[in-house]
C-alpha cells in the first residue's frame, strides 16, 4: 500500500497491481489481498488516479479456478481496467465482468498493427505494446490503428522475448509465466565449448563467472521527445518488486519530464540533473532497449557486481504539526548525517540531521522503524520521502561551537 500512495503522490496518473493468489506475473511481489483491494482503488480514486488490476498469467485449466474471485472484485471495487494476456482469461473477465475495460499486457508480444487490430476486436481497448520495438516500429503501428497503445519506458528487461521465459522452470522448478519467475537470467554462470578448448567467449568476467543473460535496465529518458512524439496513451515504469524510494524518484522525473514537453514541445530538452536522479536507485545500468535499434553486446551488463544505487531511504514523513515534523525511521540514522528531502513537486534540499526527539526526549541515535520529529527549514507533505547517500554509512558533521 506505501508504495501505491507514494505513485500517487510523486505524479503518477495510474498504477498497475495484483492479488495474492497466483493471478499475476509477479506471484512472489507483496501483492495486495481481496480484503485490502477496496481501499487501494478508493484511495488512488481520491487522488484522481486509475487503477488498473493485472491477470496476466498463462494459466493451465486447473489454475482457472482462482480467477472468478479477483475477476469480481474488479467489478465490485471499480477498478478502471483489467491487464490481461492470455485469451482465455480474457473471455473469462468479459463474460463475468463486462463493463470492465481490457488491456493487453505485454507478455502478449504484440509487435504489429495487425494483432493490435485484431486484439481490438476482441474487445481490447489498450494494448501494451512489446518491448522488442523499435521507435519506427511504434509510429507504424500508432499510425495504423486506433486502439490505445501504451509502452514501458524505463524498468527490468527480460532476456526472453516479452518474458517468455522457460529458463526458470528448468533451473528452479517454478514457472516465469505463472509468476514465479526466479530471474535465472541474473545469475553468473562459467561456459565451456567441448570441443573448442582454450577459446574464449569475449565477454567480461568475475570471480571465474560470466552473466550471459543478464540483461541492463530499460531507460528511454535520453530518447524522451522520441517517445512523446509519438503520441502514445500510456507511458508504463516498472513499479511493482521495487521500493517506495525508487518509485518516488523515477516517477517524478518522468513527470517533470512528460509536463514540460507539453507544456513547450519545440523547445523541450532533457535535464541533466534527471539523468542524475534516476542513477541514483537501483539499476543494472541503463540502455534504450530496442527502441533505438537491436541491442548489442552493449545492452548485456556481463560484469554485473551488484546493483548500481547511490542512495536510500532514511525516512518517510507521517505528520507535519505545529511547526515540527514527524517522520518514521527506515535506516539507522545519527545526529550530524546529511539527508535530502525529496518533494513530490520535484524540490531537493539537503539538511543537516539535528535536534530529533520522541517521547523518550532527545534522540542522537534513531533505528529503523522509530518515530522522530524535528524542526525542518522546509515543509514537506505526509508521505513525502528522505533519503541519504550511502557513502554517508555513519559520518556526521561536526556539531556546531557553542
Amino acid at each position: 500500500m506505501e508504495t501505491l500512495e507514494t505513485a500517487c503522490l510523486y505524479g503518477a496518473d495510474a498504477v498497475y497491481l495484483g492479488l495474492r493468489g497466483g493471478s499475476n506475473l509477479r506471484a512472489l511481489a507483496r501483492n495486495f489481498s481481496l480484503e485490502e483491494l477496496p481501499h487501494a482503488v478508493a484511495y488512488a480514486h481520491e487522488k484522481r488516479v486509475k487503477v488498473y488490476l493485472t491477470l496476466n498469467t498463462y494459466p493451465h485449466d486447473g489454475q482457472y479456478v482462482v480467477l472468478p474471485d479477483p475477476i469480481h472484485a474488479a467489478w465490485d471495487t471499480g477498478i478502471d481496467a483489467v491487464i490481461v494476456s492470455d485469451i482465455g482469461v480474457l473471455s473469462m473477465v468479459k463474460r463475468l465482468a463486462p463493463s470492465v475495460p481490457l488491456h493487453l499486457s505485454t507478455q502478449a508480444n504484440a509487435v504489429s498493427s495487425h494483432a493490435v487490430n485484431a486484439w481490438a476486436g476482441l474487445g481490447v481497448s489498450r494494448v501494451i505494446l512489446a518491448r522488442e520495438l523499435s521507435c519506427g516500429e511504434i509510429e507504424t503501428i500508432r499510425r495504423n490503428t486506433r486502439c490505445e497503445l501504451e509502452v514501458f519506458i524505463h524498468g527490468s528487461v527480460c532476456i526472453s522475448l516479452s518474458g517468455r521465459c522457460l529458463i526458470s522452470d528448468y533451473l528452479a522448478h517454478r514457472g516465469a509465466n505463472q509468476g514465479q519467475c526466479t530471474q535465472p537470467c541474473r545469475w553468473d554462470y562459467a561456459m565451456v565449448e567441448r570441443t573448442r578448448a582454450g577459446q574464449y567467449m569475449p565477454v567480461g568476467e568475475e570471480d571465474g563467472f560470466t552473466f550471459l543473460y543478464n540483461s541492463k535496465d530499460l531507460c528511454l529518458l535520453p530518447v524522451f521527445e522520441k517517445v512523446m512524439a509519438l503520441g502514445l496513451d500510456g507511458l508504463k515504469i516498472e513499479g511493482r518488486n521495487k521500493a517506495s524510494l525508487y518509485v518516488a524518484t523515477v516517477v517524478a522525473v518522468y513527470r517533470q519530464a512528460r509536463d514540460e514537453y507539453l507544456k513547450e514541445p519545440e523547445h523541450f530538452q532533457v535535464r541533466p540533473e534527471w539523468i542524475d536522479e534516476i542513477a541514483k536507485v537501483s539499476n543494472r545500468q541503463y540502455f534504450t532497449g530496442f527502441f533505438t535499434g537491436k541491442p548489442g553486446h552493449d545492452g548485456i551488463n556481463y560484469d554485473f557486481k551488484g546493483y548500481e544505487q547511490s542512495h536510500h531511504l532514511a525516512a518517510r514523513v507521517v505528520e507535519v504539526k505545529d511547526g515540527h515534523v514527524t517522520m518514521e525511521a527506515r535506516n539507522p540514522l545519527i545526529e550530524g548525517m546529511v539527508l535530502e528531502w525529496l518533494s513530490s513537486t520535484g524540490q531537493r534540499q539537503s539538511f543537516v540531521l539535528r535536534g530529533a526527539f520522541s517521547e523518550d526526549g532527545a534522540q542522537t541515535h534513531i533505528k529503523p522503524n522509530q518515530l522522530f520529529s524535528l524542526k525542518t527549514s522546509f515543509v514537506p507533505k505526509p508521505g513525502e520521502l528522505i533519503r541519504k547517500p550511502f557513502s554517508e554509512g555513519d559520518r556526521v558533521m561536526p556539531g556546531r561551537e557553542g
